[in-house]
């Protein structure tokens, strides 16, 4: 049975002290988008933890982005404001991931 449901699925940002990529991948929505898509929904995804993608390797001048030898590495980051009850904590509070900017020309 054909669906006509397009369903936007969203691997959404860290907010933390601290995030490196130890191989991060949101298995459990990937496994849901699959149920789904073999349900007959078109899926939309977009993955705001993603190193690789384009316009923040742009923002940061390189072609890939910094790893290690297995292949782990920095999130891209920005400063933001603490929650209050975290405001006692002496470090720098962080969003992690793909920029709101470039967040929000993927929603067009």
């Amino acid at each position: 049975m054909k669906k006509n449901y397009n369903l936007l699925l969203i691997n959404p940002w860290i907010y933390d002290f601290t995030a490196y990529d130890f191989w991060s991948k949101p298995l459990g929505l990937l496994y849901i988008a699959n149920i789904l898509r073999e349900q007959g929904y078109k899926i939309s995804y977009i993955d705001c933890m993603n190193r690789y993608n384009q316009e923040i390797l742009k923002l940061k001048n390189r072609e890939f982005p910094k790893k290690d030898e297995f292949g782990r590495g920095p999130f891209y980051k920005e400063e933001v404001k603490k929650p209050a009850i975290l405001k006692n904590i002496p470090r720098q509070y962080n969003r992690y991931g793909i920029t709101e900017e470039i967040f929000l020309n993927k929603l067009k």
